[in-house]
């Protein structure tokens, strides 16, 4: 069941009692977001984590009109806009659902409430902000420095299911290249297997 899934989640951060879980899940609300739908949108406040029961959520933000796709997040991520959430001002980006998905929400408050009653939940909160803030510098640094074709090699190889969930102009923007340059690949690499 995906609710121990994010449970195990968090105790290979750091150990949880049964007790502080128990209380933990108190704050749980569950949501469903149908394909297209928004989570949070540009201008408005994060004020939610939430585990990705089921599904698939993208973001993005304009450029001179354009959608420039920052991440993607699949079953069992969890995540908040980090800005938004940490600071309370406005995202600066927009979070869809590609496909139906299910989510678990945990509201701010809450979480904050953990903190303050729970040295564990305390710890709990500073670790996962610097595994995802070393895993976001490592990011960066794999896209900036590889070319296009090693960094969609990388992306189907860490996640086969990537091409038939995520429409290809989502995918090229992620890798920050053209819909045509992606085509290009795909087919070098096609031509390329035995």
């Amino acid at each position: 069941m995906n609710i121990e899934i994010f449970k195990n989640i968090l105790q290979s951060v750091t150990p949880i009692s049964e007790n502080e879980w128990l209380n933990f899940a108190q704050y749980f609300s569950y949501q469903k977001l149908l394909k297209n739908e928004t989570l949070w949108k540009e201008g408005e406040i994060c004020n939610h984590l939430v585990f990705i029961k089921s599904g698939l959520i993208y973001c993005y933000h304009n450029k001179e009109e354009k959608e420039i796709v920052t991440n993607l997040y699949f079953e069992n991520a969890v995540f908040y806009d980090d800005y938004s959430f940490i600071k309370q001002e406005p995202c600066i980006l927009n979070y869809i659902a590609l496909e139906t998905t299910e989510l678990i929400v945990i509201p701010r408050i809450g979480l904050y409430e953990m903190f303050d009653k729970y040295k564990s939940f305390e710890r709990l909160g500073r670790m996962m902000v610097e595994r995802n803030h070393t895993l976001s510098i490592q990011e960066q640094l794999n896209f900036n420095g590889d070319k296009a074709e090693k960094k969609y090699l990388n992306i189907i190889t860490s996640q086969p299911s990537l091409l038939q969930r995520v429409p290809l102009k989502i995918i090229a923007s992620y890798l920050n290249i053209t819909p045509e340059h992606l085509s290009r690949i795909r087919k070098k690499i096609s031509i390329s297997k035995p």
